[in-house]
């Protein structure tokens, strides 16, 4: 829970503390009468009483399903209790609560975020769970919504309060009460203020007084929205506004709680919370404090117009004020309170609106018929933009229609021999949910309009005669009815009861609610987010994000990149580029410009500029620290602290030029340190060291490194000399950066010639921890398991990963029902499924490349009130709806679990960085750190250790490797095997170059061999129409002989030294460079031989026309080498792969004596075998499981023991008397072998012994 929320819990429980009470904790629903929308068969509402034996079940279970409670009279309502059915597994799980005070129009039960507040319910069907109201509900229905339920809507309930004493006083625009604060001040560090209202003026004084010091406090109704401004002394106003349609006659709660300059304002229960603003904490009132207006107008009040309505039970901290005015005289003679035009009752005004609820709903209003004039007056108030007010057909020919388009209200009329004519008089919009009164007169030749008191008058050729029916809110085909409240409709000034209308005065049933205005502001508190505009209509609101920097449905989503490192990985970059930077994303920092530096080397630098970048002159001001210049940057303070704690370096370059004007008056004496000059830190620290120096050193950069001009000083202007000299570097210390204030003295007057000049530089930093902060999961079921996420009704997620894994759970975490998972599925698409409350919903993102591709993607998952998000790569977006109805909070639980389901199961391996919790940075790498079960800091996979060998190709997996030998001339799981030929003298190997011939004037050509046989062919290549040729072989002394001519001369070369007939296995690595005229002989491990040719101008050392390779011999040749070749290539050929692989091309074939494959002896190499990793068992609480046993009495568990120890021994000795008890002998004369015989005949057939007689006992067990 957040600081602000419990302090503001606190406070709210301190103020209603006397609703806790037990005398105000009373069962309420013995004397309540009970409906609901629906319900079954034998368990109707009348079932729905706490511990009854049955429970009420809905018909339908749907969030449209209602159990409404009837109190007889208006109660305070301070808790519920529910239960399920009995005795079955049927119970609600979360519900919302709605109060009215008619039964017709109901209020929601509210969060402090301004969402419907969702109640906790029950587990199961028998166990009862009790809410608190923290603000105690005052009124007589109480209607409660399921929104979550196990099998179906089944509940019981009970509601607990007590009755309510209202205290009322009533004003009437002209009414006040003055308490004088005169004797008596006020002068407090804390204060509440609670009250209810109810009035149907959109403005208002409510409460106001004032100080001698300029402390005020004005409590007003601005545009039917609750308007605080506070000043505290400081002469700065702070204003708080919370509220809206608070003009409907409807009894509203107000709070007020100040704890010094801390402050939290709550109307119906959505509360905001701010801090004023000032030095001061002290609020000082020795004035009037007036309730309900002000005699004259007054400083921090916005509004002229004093309270219209009823005011009740106003608390002033514990003391009930209208209580006290009403029985002032009871207390003492002296009159505390001057009263005027109140009243102590509240009395219920003629007004009843009307509410069309969908644009079909309408009235038919009947007017004078048969007349030349007409007049329509009606309130209107409404949030579409179109719909028809009023449409009247006259009995001659035309029609009348007042109306509204785009949010302007037009009349359209059309007369007999005239034209049809739309008059548009008014610029502005009327759908703005204020109240709007509209008078229309039509008279022969004459229009007048008039709204909101503002009237407009068009002259024209008019003349009609008045029908009898007025259609009112729609009712005509192909317009689009008005959806909103009215009020006061007067039809040629006859005004007719909205509640007196009969069935067949307007259409339809449960389309038209009398007596109420039932509106929803969409739009308070703003579901906006970054200053986002929000509109609205009757069904939903809009968010205009223009200019915020964000987009998405509720402006949450940042446009903008993180860092100058997240720019350059979506953008092509130059060497500097201005950049708007957004450090927390969708957090609540403003994006900010910078410039970004993109080196050569790699490096990004993060240029945050301010407005005294250029050198500054300083001359005139002696002391020391008179010259004082803020530093005002691009970025507020909150902004630089979060990009300096994102880099991982930052500095800034001070410089102070100087001619006689000391600076930091160096040396210290006596360890005091008195400069003339100094720099103040991001915390406002006067700082004792220059730029380039050392916190705490007392000196300048020459100071450090021992440069100064005058030894015995520590900065070089320190000695006061008459030349320009300088001292400055760059300031390091994160902790202390940015420069806040620059002072400088000592520079005498404007005629001496002591003189200073300054330079700033930019805030750099370089480096951002966001993408530093990497971890590798190289284990399907290794998880970073972080703190319950709350995304409530709003939140995101964004995160970059780097995989090779196609499917796999990336994101998981869950509660009782609800959940979000985020995962890649097919390695070309990312999903995020998530339910909260109903049933599941999902969005996803296709690409047309992979994203299993080993390469860095980013993700930004969002749920918001309106949608769910996801965009990928900084482009690719997708959106789903939220279903209709009110937008349920994601109740989550379980850890958010990183890397797999909360199962451990569908895990991922590869890397993740840059993981942002709401613009918050979870910091996995510190996870990492600790040792977790299959994590690793850093992104690092299996390939990075080079694991494939020969130049094989590595395929990343994370918790494993792939090695593609394509490229090799070898084979096997790390590219280690060979694949060799056992040569005979009558074998060989021939590779055909098909197509065009192959000209090279570079080879790169390896061969591997093994022989005892000191002579014979390797490998050579051959062309038949240039004559060219390339040879290896052995030589009859044993050495390795290179034999070519390509085209200039024929050239040989030995490679000396070695003996290669030994038996012994070679591998040998021939390449030539510098255009052909240089042999590089690479043999083992011994140094490369290196031939250098010179070739003439003219001549031409390429290698033309390649048509044959052969192995082991060529066709002219009538003995061939004997031994094993292996790893055989030419450039990117590998002739004994191909060979011996299935089906392989007809290009490649042997001759002579069939060959076979071999390995050469060459045992292939092998990793060692790496460990494997299992999940560690969970951990146990040992001082818990020590706990639970200590709660064991010794005593009571040794007289257990004991017990059970002899009732053992008791069973034992009972066992053993039975088992003793001899009943007799006898003798038996039984054949062996005649067990089981059916008869004595059989049984001797059968005997196997004879006839013995044995002497047998019986036993009685």
């Amino acid at each position: 829970m957040a600081s602000w929320e419990l302090l503001l819990f606190s406070m709210l429980f301190s103020l209603f503390a006397v609703s806790f009470a037990d005398d105000c904790n009373l069962p309420l629903l013995h004397r309540a009468v009970l409906s609901a929308t629906s319900s079954l068969r034998d368990r109707g509402p009348q079932s729905a009483k706490l511990d009854d034996g049955n429970a009420w079940t809905a018909a339908n279970s749907d969030f449209d399903q209602y159990l409404i409670i009837d109190l007889g009279q208006v109660m305070n309502v301070t808790g519920v209790s529910t239960q399920g059915r009995p005795y079955s597994s049927e119970h609600v799980k979360e519900y919302g609560i709605s109060y009215g005070s008619n039964g017709y129009d109901f209020a929601d039960y509210k969060a402090p975020d301004g969402n419907i507040k969702m109640f906790k319910g029950n587990h199961n069907g028998d166990h009862a769970h009790k809410n608190v109201f923290e603000v105690p509900i005052i009124a007589q229905w109480i209607r409660i919504n399921p929104t979550r339920w196990r099998d179906r809507i089944s509940m019981r309930v009970e509601l607990y309060g007590c009755d309510y004493v209202a205290d009322n006083l009533y004003f009437n625009g002209s009414s006040l009460v003055r308490w004088d604060l005169m004797r008596d001040p006020i002068a407090a560090l804390r204060e509440s203020i609670r009250f209810r209202f109810r009035t149907n003026s959109a403005d208002g004084v409510l409460m106001y007084s004032r100080g001698t010091q300029g402390d005020y406090i004005a409590l007003q109704l601005k545009d039917n929205r609750m308007l605080l401004n506070i000043d505290l002394g400081s002469g700065i106003m702070t204003s708080l506004s919370v509220g809206s349609l608070l003009d409907d006659n409807v009894w509203h709660d107000v709070v007020i709680s100040r704890n010094r300059r801390e402050i939290v304002f709550s109307v119906d229960r959505v509360m905001i919370q701010g801090k004023v603003k000032g030095e001061f904490a002290r609020l000082n009132l020795n004035r009037g404090f007036y309730i309900g207006g002000v005699p004259n107008k007054q400083v921090g009040l916005s509004v002229i117009q004093n309270f219209t309505g009823c005011l009740e039970n106003l608390y002033l901290n514990s003391t009930n004020f209208i209580h006290g005015i009403k029985h002032q005289d009871d207390y003492s003679n002296t009159m505390l309170y001057d009263i005027v035009n109140t009243f102590h009752h509240c009395p219920d005004l003629p007004i009843i609106p009307v509410t069309f609820l969908t644009e079909k709903s309408h009235a038919r209003l009947t007017g004078y018929e048969g007349v030349k004039s007409l007049n329509i007056s009606l309130n209107f108030r409404t949030y579409e933009n179109d719909g028809l007010l009023v449409f009247h057909k006259f009995t001659s020919d035309g029609f009348l229609k007042l109306f509204l388009e785009r949010g302007k209200i037009k009349v359209e009329i059309a007369t007999a021999g005239n034209p049809t004519a739309i008059l548009d008089n008014y610029d502005e919009v009327f759908n703005d949910g204020m109240w709007h009164p509209v008078i229309l007169t039509v008279q022969t030749n004459r229009l007048i309009l008039n709204v909101d008191g503002r009237p407009m008058m068009t002259e024209r050729l008019l003349s009609m005669t008045t029908g009898a029916l007025y259609l009112v809110g729609g009712g005509v085909y192909g317009n689009k009815g008005f959806v909103g409240c009215m009020g006061q409709i007067t039809i040629d000034g006859n005004y007719k009861l909205p509640t007196d209308w009969k069935e067949e005065e307007y259409c339809c049933d449960n389309e038209v609610m009398f007596d109420a205005c039932h509106m929803i502001d969409r739009c308070n508190p703003n579901p906006c987010k970054h200053e986002g505009i929000c509109l609205q209509t009757s069904k939903e609101f809009f968010c205009d994000c223009a200019n915020t920097g964000y987009s998405g449905a509720v402006c949450h989503t940042s446009l903008n990149p993180l860092s100058c490192d997240a720019y350059k990985n979506v953008h092509s970059v130059g060497q500097r580029n201005n950049v708007i930077v957004d450090v927390d994303g969708s957090g609540p920092l403003k994006p900010f410009p910078v410039t970004c530096e993109f080196l050569a080397d790699g490096r990004i630098l993060t240029h945050l500029s301010h407005h005294n970048e250029e050198t500054t002159m300083v001359d005139g001001f002696q002391e020391p620290g008179s010259f004082i210049q803020d530093i005002m940057y691009d970025a507020d303070m909150d902004q630089i602290e979060a990009l300096i704690n994102r880099s991982t370096t930052c500095k800034q370059m001070l410089q102070y030029s100087c001619k006689r004007a000391r600076l930091l008056n160096s040396p210290v004496n006596d360890g005091v340190f008195q400069p003339f000059s100094w720099w103040v830190s991001r915390y406002n620290q006067k700082m004792d060291y220059w730029g380039g120096s050392l916190p705490g050193s007392h000196k300048c950069e020459c100071g450090i490194i021992g440069g100064c001009i005058d030894p015995t000083k520590w900065c070089n202007c320190d000695a006061g000399l008459e030349t320009w000299v300088t001292d400055g570097g760059d300031i390091t210390q994160k902790e202390f950066l940015p420069v806040r204030q620059l002072r400088f003295g000592d520079t005498g007057n404007p005629l001496d010639e002591k003189e200073g000049k300054y330079t700033l530089g930019p805030l750099t930093c370089e480096g951002d921890g966001l993408f530093a902060n990497v971890v590798t999961f190289r284990v399907t079921d290794a998880t970073i398991n972080l703190p319950a996420f709350d995304m409530g009704h709003s939140g995101d997620i964004y995160f970059e990963f780097k995989t090779t894994v196609e499917n796999a759970v990336i994101i998981h975490s869950k509660g009782p029902t609800d959940y979000i998972r985020v995962s890649i599925v097919g390695g070309d698409q990312l999903q995020f499924q998530y339910q909260a409350g109903a049933g599941p919903l999902g969005v996803s993102v296709e690409t047309s490349y992979r994203l299993a591709d080993d390469n860095w993607h980013s993700v930004l998952v969002e749920r918001n009130r309106k949608e769910a998000r996801m965009v990928v790569d900084g482009a690719l977006k997708a959106e789903v709806r939220e279903p209709p109805g009110p937008v349920r909070a994601l109740h989550l639980t379980s850890d958010l679990v990183v890397g797999a389901s909360v199962e451990y199961r569908d895990g991922y391996v590869g890397c993740i960085r840059a993981l942002l919790l709401n613009g918050q940075l979870a910091d996995l790498k510190s996870y990492a750190t600790r040792g977790l079960y299959g994590v690793s800091s850093g992104c690092v996979g299996k390939c990075e250790s080079s694991p494939c060998l020969n130049n094989g190709t590595c395929y990343e997996r994370y918790d494993g490797y792939t090695c593609d030998c394509r490229w090799t001339a070898f084979k096997g799981p790390i590219c280690a095997d060979e694949i060799g030929v056992n040569m005979r003298p009558s074998s060989l190997v021939r590779y055909q170059f098909v197509g065009s011939y192959r000209s090279t004037i570079s080879e790169k050509i390896r061969v591997g061999f093994t022989t005892t046989n000191p002579k014979g062919f390797l490998l050579g290549m051959f062309s038949a129409i240039s004559g060219e040729y390339m040879i290896i072989m052995i030589s009859n002394s044993g050495h390795l002989r290179v034999i070519f001519d390509f085209g200039y001369e024929r050239q040989e070369v030995i490679f000396p030294k070695q003996n290669f007939g030994l038996g012994q296995y070679h591998d040998v690595r021939i390449s030539r460079e510098d255009s052909g005229s240089k042999l590089i002989i690479k043999v083992d491990n011994y140094e490369p031989y290196v031939t250098s040719f010179n070739i003439k101008a003219s001549a031409d050392a390429q290698f033309n026309n390649i048509q044959y390779m052969y192995i082991g011999k060529n066709e002219s040749m009538t003995e061939g080498f004997i031994g094993c070749i292996s790893r055989v290539e030419f450039d990117d050929i590998y002739p004994l792969k191909l060979l011996f692989q299935e089906d392989g091309p007809s290009y490649i074939s042997t001759l002579g004596t069939p060959l076979n494959e071999d390995f050469c002896g060459v045992e292939p190499v092998t990793h060692p075998p790496e460990i494997i990793e299992t999940r560690p068992p969970p951990e146990v609480d040992e001082d818990r499981l020590r706990q639970i046993y200590r709660r064991t009495d010794s005593a009571i568990l040794g007289g257990v023991l004991a017990i059970i120890f002899l009732a053992l021994v008791i069973m034992a000795v009972l066992i053993g008397r039975y088992l003793a008890r001899h009943k007799g002998e006898y003798l038996t004369q039984e054949d062996k072998g005649a067990d089981g015989a059916p008869d004595p005949d059989s049984a001797v057939v059968r005997a196997a012994t004879g006839h013995q007689v044995q002497r047998r006992k019986e036993w009685f067990i």
